[in-house]
């Protein structure tokens, strides 16, 4: 064959490799503990279900094309029925139990079968519209107990109805022993990651009764929705919250309840940046968002549910994300123009969400990560991150608000001392006032009275009763002046007064000011 043929014959080469899956040495898990084999699997969509019987036809065979080698390959909504085919080889002389786990999304129904002696023999049928206890290996994810033969080299083909829903899929092999290991681990770290967000969220609850600041309520709603969404994310729904059926899986829409979420969180934001005026666009523009998120959310928990045409559930879907991605982008100018006008706690939303965000961007980046189906997934931590760094907000914005309570406490204590003074100061000289005009104009004007009244020639008698009042007159103003201003108060300080005072009585006074 000379050159030019085999350079054409290349493309043929590399069209038969995809088309056809090698196999997969079971040997190889005991490096690592598990193989993700998308990238040895091969698939088929359809735009409806396609029987066993057709799928084995060679002209169908032919039609299989090899998956991408990525960690977790996310289909969205697509209207297409999906057939999966691999094989596995093992060269040793003993069996091999390995355990097949499908790390995917909205997995209605899932059967797998085994060639055996010119056979197919269905394995197994898991999915959520099966009661945990039914199906073939317990875990929150569907999975498969395999057997591998010694020897021999075994195909396997798997139909997955994922009809109606945001689908992914991820193949991913294990050995029995390494799965233990691996469950114990997932349920561990969740136990962690699900434990400190209900701790946050009850640790706003309690806060939103003792202050009474309703900015805690939203944001313990919005940590708990967060939880129940990494709960369904995560596929532990059927175990801990008995959602073990189609109806209770189509009813917990994981959209609808992030999108609950992000509302929540819009209001929580509305009340924590206190400096954000109701009247600007930035506010109004939340609002409206808001809202509509809410609307959204409401919409998707009945399209989630009733399972209309694919093309309906696809524009909820997008619009409900957008919604979702233009909240969190409200939030974030939000925090900045906040933070800008001096409000500091703004600065704490602010760096949860960009971490928040991060976590996000990272999930959708680096989409074929291990950690989609080894969690905890930098989703997870970027969320806890963001829930221990606003929950520090909010008490430092609380204890901010404490301080500026303390101190306008003080500030007002200090005003009515300052006042009391200024009023007692004002008595005082009234009340020198009054002494002075009563001992010199009122006293004076009686005596000259007294005066005039002599130079009369009046019979003794009268004048001995006038002057008589007069004196008793110019007596009661004398008293009165000196009972509103003593002689001793003007000359002498406060403090002779109290030395004079703790002679008399052996005591120690003291009055501060």
């Amino acid at each position: 064959m000379d050159l030019k043929n085999i350079i054409l014959f290349i493309p043929f080469i590399f069209m038969f490799l995809k088309c056809y899956s090698q196999p997969v040495n079971v040997e190889t898990l005991y490096d690592k503990n598990y193989k993700l084999i998308n990238g040895a699997t091969d698939y088929l969509s359809a735009s409806s279900l396609i029987s066993l019987d057709s799928v084995l036809q060679p002209a169908i065979q032919k039609k299989f094309i090899r998956l991408q080698n990525e960690g977790v390959i996310f289909l969205g909504y697509d209207p297409h029925y999906y057939w999966y085919r691999f094989s596995l080889s093992n060269k040793s002389d003993t069996a091999k139990s390995l355990v097949l786990l499908l790390g995917g999304l909205g997995i209605r129904k899932a059967e797998i079968w085994k060639k055996k002696n010119n056979r197919w023999n269905s394995e197994g049928i898991t999915g959520y519209q099966y009661p945990l206890t039914k199906r073939p290996y317990r875990y929150a994810h569907p999975a498969f107990p395999l057997t591998i033969e010694p020897t021999s080299v075994d195909t396997f083909l798997i139909k997955i109805d994922e009809s109606h829903s945001y689908k992914s899929i991820s193949f991913v092999l294990l050995d029995a022993a390494s799965m233990k290991i691996f469950e114990h681990r997932f349920y561990f770290l969740m136990g962690i990651i699900l434990g400190l967000l209900l701790l946050f969220a009850l640790f706003n609850v309690y806060l939103f009764f003792s202050i009474k600041e309703n900015v805690h309520a939203w944001y313990a709603l919005y940590i708990l929705m967060m939880l129940l969404f990494i709960i369904k994310d995560e596929g532990l729904d059927p175990e801990f919250l008995g959602l073990d059926s189609s109806n209770g899986y189509r009813a917990t829409s994981m959209l609808a309840i992030a999108a609950l979420a992000v509302g929540f969180l819009l209001q929580m934001v509305q009340s924590f940046l206190t400096n954000t005026k109701r009247s600007n666009v930035l506010y109004k523009s939340m609002n409206y968002v808001k809202w509509f998120l809410f609307l959204m959310a409401g919409i998707q928990f009945m399209v989630f549910y009733m399972q209309p045409s694919n093309e309906i559930e696809y524009i909820v879907f997008h619009i409900t994300n957008k919604t979702g991605m233009a909240a969190i982008l409200l939030i974030i100018v939000a925090c900045i123009y906040s933070f800008h006008r001096g409000f500091k706690p703004a600065l704490f939303l602010l760096a949860g969400q960009l971490l928040f965000l991060a976590g996000v961007i990272l999930r959708g980046l680096f989409i074929g990560m291990n950690q989609h189906v080894f969690p905890a997934s930098v989703f997870e931590i970027g969320l806890i991150a963001e829930v221990i760094i606003i929950s520090y907000g909010l008490m430092y914005r609380y204890n901010q608000y404490k301080k500026e309570k303390e101190n306008l406490a003080f500030q007002l204590q200090k005003e009515k001392v300052n006042t009391t003074k200024e009023i007692l100061n004002t008595q005082e000289q009234e009340q020198k006032r009054i002494a002075a005009d009563l001992h010199d104009e009122l006293g004076g004007n009686l005596a000259a009275i007294k005066m005039t009244l002599q130079s009369f020639n009046l019979p003794a008698e009268q004048a001995e009763t006038v002057n008589y009042l007069i004196d008793t007159a110019s007596d009661n103003a004398r008293h009165i002046a000196h009972d509103l201003m003593p002689p001793e108060f003007e000359n002498t300080t406060l403090e002779v007064l109290l030395d004079k005072l703790n002679q008399r009585i052996n005591m120690e006074v003291a009055i501060n000011f």
